[in-house]
């Protein structure tokens, strides 16, 4: 059987035909999150008016690069038109206006939360909606092939694969021993105040257990983005991903913001075809 050429194989993964109710959700998921994430951070363009003091270890070419260089109150009034081109995008009106604009203004917004929060601007909620976002924008709402919803699932599962690739690179084999597990649990336990009591606690005690949290974690990182290539296998990783969010949260208190947009890896026109089908109504050929 002869194989396909590369650049052939490469244009039916990027630019097949998708269904149109796949994008459609695909648009939806990420504009709701992003609402969701903006709506949860009501004082969030405040932060840009700290004192000066507070801005004294941000490069004046990260400023320039996010875009803080203009007036708190001009802030107020970016972040009031990205909950308006939220909406938009949500509801598909004036999709590739609204979707470029909400994806520039998350990207713009999501750094602020760095000197309250967390060292470094990214994956705090903002990021994925944001250039999924854009991706949608710049396909547009008469696009019907599949490179926008790809390759916001693209940024999605570069997430776990990175994370693990970043424990191999940083700590080699080091970060599978129980021991290494033990401090995470022992760790984020006391410093986030809970008591003895807590599940981390009882699981630091057994090494065995730490051992297999490590190489199950690491394993299911380095495994996710199969389910770009094979999509039977999110039956399976979905499911597991989302077991293992919620193991973090119960265990290490890691709260992962964008677990919703699993979502984006379902195949939403089935689904719609078996509701119609239990309705009654005729199913449209594929």
């Amino acid at each position: 059987m002869k194989t396909k050429p590369w650049r052939e194989r490469f244009a039916e993964f990027w630019f097949a035909e998708e269904k149109q109710a796949n994008l459609i959700a695909g648009r939806m998921l990420l504009a709701a999150t992003g609402l969701w994430m903006v709506l949860s951070r009501p004082d969030l363009p405040g932060v840009a008016g700290l004192p000066p003091e507070m801005w004294e270890l941000v490069s004046f070419a990260r400023r320039v690069r996010f875009g803080y260089v203009l007036p708190v109150e001009v802030e107020w009034v970016l972040f009031a038109l990205l909950h308006i081109a939220l909406l938009g995008a949500l509801v598909g009106v004036y999709q590739r206006t609204t979707c470029i604009i909400s994806g520039i203004l998350l990207i713009h917004f999501a750094p602020l939360e760095t000197i309250l929060w967390t060292p470094n601007p990214y994956l705090r909620g903002f990021t994925i909606p944001g250039l999924g976002l854009l991706a949608f924008g710049f396909a547009g709402s008469q696009e019907t092939r599949r490179w926008p919803l790809l390759l916001t699932q693209v940024f999605f599962a570069q997430i776990y694969f990175f994370a693990g690739y970043a424990k191999l690179f940083q700590s080699g084999l080091a970060w599978m021993e129980p021991s290494n597990i033990r401090r995470y649990l022992l760790f984020l336990n006391q410093f986030l105040g809970f008591d003895g009591s807590a599940i981390g606690y009882v699981l630091a005690a057994s090494p065995i257990v730490c051992g297999f949290m490590a190489w199950a974690g690491l394993l299911f990182d380095l495994a996710f983005p199969i389910v770009l290539f094979k999509p039977a296998t999110r039956y399976v990783m979905l499911p597991l991903a989302l077991f293992f969010h919620i193991a973090n949260a119960v265990v290490f208190h890691v709260m992962f913001q964008n677990t919703v947009l699993l979502l984006l890896f379902v195949n939403w026109d089935g689904i719609a075809a078996r509701i119609r089908l239990l309705a009654g109504r005729p199913v449209e050929a594929t």
